[in-house]
């Protein structure tokens, strides 16, 4: 009896292992756009729309954003959880590829009606806006483009944020 060779199962874990590690960019993913807010500590994002105060203390840490009108739901978006990545395809110059960050929805993003969606009013309806606390932001993003591209989608269980 000839033994078979159990390289080709390891190589198909070598794939499916790294392929889980970048974000598909098909079914249940979605475009937006982020910013950042809040400074390089998270400092002033404390407080917010969702009540959470003292976000280090109700253990949210830094990894929080604010949410567009489309996103926030008249608060019923306090505590999802939803996954970035910078979409790179995009906007090459301002995306850390193959990066992606998991943020907790803890404050709302108002609109500013008197400037563009484009040029400004991020927050408008009916953009997909993430505001996001700086170290978040930071880790899809480089610090000199202000403003990115994203790809996200929302967690239906609780946020695990390792």
């Amino acid at each position: 009896m000839e033994a078979r060779s159990s390289k080709p199962w390891s190589f198909l874990l070598f794939v499916v292992t790294a392929a889980s590690r970048f974000p598909a960019t098909t079914a249940g993913w979605s475009k937006g756009s982020a910013t950042f807010y809040g400074g390089s500590d998270a400092s002033g994002t404390m407080g917010g729309a969702c009540g959470y105060g003292n976000l280090y203390w109700s253990g949210y840490g830094t990894r929080t954003a604010a949410l567009s009108s489309a996103l926030f739901n008249d608060g019923a978006s306090c505590g999802a959880c939803y996954q970035l990545t910078c979409d790179h395809e995009a906007e090459e110059r301002w995306c850390l590829p193959g990066k992606s960050v998991t943020v907790t929805a803890t404050n709302f993003c108002p609109p500013n009606y008197e400037l563009s969606g484009d040029d400004g009013g991020w927050c408008n309806p009916p953009r997909a806006h993430f505001d996001m606390a700086q170290p978040a932001w930071l880790r899809i993003g480089i610090y000199k483009g202000g403003i990115v591209p994203v790809l996200y989608q929302r967690y239906t269980i609780t946020c695990l944020l390792v």
